[in-house]
């Protein structure tokens, strides 16, 4: 998890924090595993969903460039996983704030706590 992602997690709320640093651990790419699919199949960017990016490397193949560009990328690759982790994090980020919205405030109250209140008054 970069710098960047440390501190947007820190402006989430409790419940979202949470959902963040449970799910995204899960969903991160790992720096070895890329290089395994690298040497094996030259399929490391389906590893990194760049599905198009990864036929396009295996048909310039054919003519030799994509050979260039498979080499290249053994030297890039700690920044490609890097760049999908920091999208995946995007990701969950905004799919926390979607399952886990903040409360809304009303005249400097938040709606909960007017919810509550109500609640208070119905027993009573």
């Amino acid at each position: 998890m970069d710098a960047q992602t440390r501190l947007e997690i820190q402006n989430l709320t409790e419940q979202q924090q949470q959902y963040v640093i449970q799910t995204l651990p899960a969903k991160e790419k790992s720096l070895s595993s890329a290089y395994i699919f690298w040497v094996l199949f030259g399929a490391h960017y389906f590893y990194l969903h760049k599905p198009f990016k990864n036929i396009f490397l295996w048909l310039l193949c054919c003519i030799y460039i994509g050979v260039i560009w498979w080499v290249f990328d053994l030297f890039r690759m700690k920044s490609l996983v890097a760049d999908c982790n920091r999208e995946i994090a995007k990701q969950v980020i905004h799919d926390a704030i979607l399952l886990y919205p903040k409360p809304q405030k009303v005249h400097g109250e938040t709606i909960d706590a007017e919810f509550e209140e109500s609640k208070n008054e119905e027993k009573a």
